[in-house]
């Protein structure tokens, strides 16, 4: 039988995940800024998950063996809703990572198994990331941020790494989501924004809006 967890130690390794995934350094000031609490506290908790066994040994902030499973349950658990919220019940992209991070501390894995199968068990949430059912792990996909293409390079966008309603609200208005095709055909390492052509229509997207943007380049 899995074991229950608190919202509260939900949402540190949920948010301690995120940052290894998207390879941001996890420190225990980003992770206050990142969760909205005081340094003392992420402190406090940090040695209460450690004591739990779901962080290593050790003054680095790591998940173990065992929290990495309950990270990959719960992004899961979260990116399953989003996927309910836009695919079912109409939501845009922009709109489902708050609702979603709602549903998903009410959500138990029988709930969550019954999801998957109503949705198809899909592989991904409306931005990408991968669903893991049963514990697998992360797929390895060999995408790069945008801003990485060289000008006449394309690439087919894969990957939101951000979900900041902001965020996706531009790409959105820029014509961008999942499958997306994207040509880079300016660079210019003193301007703030990238030269790009979506569905024949040229473009200028701020740079780092761009490095959030990740794409399978084209062969």
């Amino acid at each position: 039988m899995a074991i229950a967890h608190s919202s509260t130690v939900e949402d540190y390794i949920i948010a301690i995940y995120r940052m290894w995934a998207n390879g941001e350094p996890v420190l225990g000031a980003r992770l206050a800024e990142h969760l909205g609490v005081a340094p003392a506290t992420v402190t406090e908790m940090v040695a209460r998950l450690r004591n739990q066994g779901l962080l290593t040994a050790g003054r680095a902030i790591e998940l173990s063996p065992s929290g990495l499973r309950l990270a990959r349950a719960l992004a899961s658990r979260h990116r399953l809703a989003e996927r309910f919220l836009v695919d079912v019940l109409g939501f845009a992209w922009d709109e489902v990572h708050e609702e979603a991070h709602r549903l998903e501390h009410a959500m138990s894995p029988r709930v969550t198994e019954r999801l998957a199968a109503l949705l198809g068990h899909p592989a991904t949430c409306p931005h990408g990331h991968p669903i893991m059912e049963e514990g697998n792990a992360e797929p390895e996909l060999h995408l790069q941020p945008l801003t990485s293409l060289s000008p006449g390079s394309t690439g087919t966008v894969r990957r939101i790494a951000h979900e900041e309603a902001e965020l996706l609200s531009l790409l959105t208005s820029l014509g961008i989501g999942i499958a997306t095709e994207v040509r880079v055909t300016t660079r210019a390492a003193s301007s703030a924004a990238l030269g790009i052509e979506v569905s024949g229509t040229p473009q200028q997207i701020p740079v780092d809006t761009a490095a959030a943007v990740l794409v399978e380049p084209s062969s």
